[in-house]
């Protein structure tokens, strides 16, 4: 199999890739542009390309390169709060709604310097929050670096009611598009 390595220096991507693969990680020196109006599967499919482009630059190896970009959408793009008072703006206004996860991926092989980009959407239903259970929330720190001010994975899964989807798209890398993505065009299954 050929090297690959992993465009991100997220610790829930890394965890969950190198589940299936050796990976060798090289984070972008990329700064994430996000556009609050733009159409959210455009936003993460053109950071995703650029963090993958950046790295494939980097590297003249037979490797393949994985990066993803992931934000929460209710009404415009939620990314990852800047500090406490807009990741708790943030969790106001999902309270007791129903928001998007979207997830960019782009794969580039960079033997031959084949890309692929595609996304998944995942949708979240939230249970109705008091501003203590806010609180209490933000004082775990763990909105820190989460697009949307939650992490599912953690005690942010208590903030969750359902989901319609894939659930580690929630968590920043939708797994099984991903293998399909390998499969279908690279001809590499994680599994």
């Amino acid at each position: 199999m050929k090297k690959i390595i992993l465009a991100s220096s997220s610790p829930r991507r890394i965890e969950m890739l190198k589940k299936y693969v050796d990976i060798t990680i090289n984070p972008p020196s990329t700064e994430e542009k996000v556009n609050s109006f733009e159409h959210p599967q455009t936003t993460v499919m053109k950071v995703a390309f650029e963090k993958a482009l950046n790295t494939y630059l980097k590297h003249e190896e037979n490797a393949l390169i994985i990066a993803a970009d992931t934000i929460v959408y209710q009404d415009k793009i939620m990314g990852k709060p800047k500090n406490e008072t807009e990741a708790y703006k943030m969790l106001s206004l999902l309270s007791g709604k129903t928001h998007y996860v979207y997830t960019g991926i782009c794969i580039i092989d960079a033997e031959n310097s084949k890309k692929v980009v595609d996304y998944e959407k995942t949708s979240v239903v939230f249970n109705e929050l008091t501003k203590e259970l806010i609180e209490r929330y933000l004082k775990t720190n763990e909105y820190i670096d989460k697009a949307g001010a939650y992490g599912i994975q953690g005690y942010g899964e208590l903030l969750v009611k359902e989901i319609h989807g894939c659930y580690n798209n929630v968590k920043g890398l939708p797994l099984t598009k991903l293998n399909n993505l390998l499969t279908k065009h690279f001809s590499i299954n994680l599994l």
